[in-house]
């Protein structure tokens, strides 16, 4: 499928929008989209990615939303089948058509009026019976159960793959997002300074810019002394309203990175949610899915659980160096994820690690 163009894409995506739009306000599923597209004018490929996005939208909506039972109920879809037929109908109209209509207004198919007519005018024929009772129902495949599970398994597992899939595009969107950032602060003389717009982007995103532009330095290599940027210090942050323009280098990088900062964290929560939904789904069939489908969700859940139960790391039995440096850390990076803060900590924290000196400057002699 070729790829859309950032005109196409941003069409698409304002369509889909009034597509759920349109279902909240009480359509069905199928003609929510049947009136986004035709608003949108869109072709036959984007009506079709239109459907997709809605469907697996409307999905991962109802994983989030529902929970125990209500996870497994049924929900109205979109059907593409008939929106392609109502937006591109396979037999549509000619002037031979139009003239017949026109002939007989009150038949819209003449040819299937034609067809009735002469089979009212035809003699009924009746044909004796070709057997003589009932024949008997069917018994149920044993197998009946085990093979619904599986199905509903692979259609967890692939909802599972999209949701990830489209995790990972997005992210990578975002680290292409902080290499421009970076090459923005090589340059030899950068326009705007990384502490002022440090300092702008903290005033506009709160916290959450801090910790992007931590993210940045490492991941772009600006903590090379020879690149020499100068950080804005803590105690400025949030002191004053600055300006902040969306719509200049760096400002509008820093902008896109924080909005895709946040829809990575929003899909990978739904991506997680799926997961879950998929471990749940083995263990209540554990009966009639492959083994080692069951015992794989069995150790995730168990891991997951072990997680839960174990005490927080300040309240571990650790060295006071160790717990020290966690909540420094908690303190000054309250958006860095907490397994993080822990591995730094313990490593910092080990006995005799020494904090790394400035390089060796003194000129050298014979």
């Amino acid at each position: 499928m070729n790829k859309l163009s950032k005109a196409g894409e941003q069409k698409a995506m304002l369509a889909l929008e009034s597509a759920i739009k349109f279902a909240n306000d009480g359509m069905t599923p199928s003609e929510a989209i049947v009136k986004a597209a035709q608003d949108a004018t869109l072709e036959a490929p984007m009506v079709q990615r239109l459907v997709e996005a809605f469907n697996v939208s409307k999905t991962l909506h109802h994983f989030k939303k529902s929970a125990g039972d209500d996870r497994s109920a049924t929900f109205p879809i979109a059907s593409p089948e008939s929106i392609m037929a109502e937006l591109f109908p396979p037999d549509p109209m000619t002037p031979a058509k139009e003239a017949a209509a026109a002939v007989h207004p009150d038949q819209r198919d003449f040819v299937g009026f034609l067809m009735a007519k002469e089979a009212s005018e035809t003699a009924a024929v009746t044909l004796p019976p070709l057997v003589d009772h009932s024949p008997d129902a069917y018994e149920r495949d044993p197998a009946f159960f085990a093979k619904k599970a599986i199905d509903e398994r692979g259609k967890l597992v692939a909802l599972h793959k999209a949701a990830e899939q489209a995790t990972r595009e997005v992210y990578w969107k975002m680290l292409t997002t902080f290499d421009k950032i970076a090459d923005y602060f090589k340059q030899a003389t950068p326009g705007e300074p990384f502490d002022l717009v440090e300092k702008r982007a903290y005033a506009t995103y709160g916290v959450n810019a801090k910790n992007l532009m931590d993210v940045v330095v490492s991941v772009g290599g600006l903590d090379d002394r020879r690149i020499g940027i100068k950080r804005a210090a803590a105690e400025d942050l949030g002191l004053q309203q600055m300006m902040f323009d969306p719509e200049v280098a760096p400002y509008n990088h820093v902008a896109d990175a924080m909005l895709l900062s946040r829809e990575v964290a929003r899909l990978a929560k739904e991506a997680a949610a799926v997961a879950n939904t998929v471990d749940e789904h083995a263990i209540t069939n554990a009966q009639l899915l492959p083994e080692r489908d069951v015992l794989a969700s069995i150790d995730r859940q168990v891991e997951k659980r072990a997680k839960k139960d174990m005490p927080h790391f300040t309240d571990q039995d650790r060295p006071k160096k160790v717990k020290d440096i966690y909540r420094a850390l908690k303190r000054d990076h309250p958006g860095m994820p907490a397994e993080q803060k822990a591995r730094i900590a313990a490593r910092q924290g080990k006995p005799g690690k020494q904090k790394q000196g400035p390089p060796y400057k003194a000129p050298l002699s014979a």
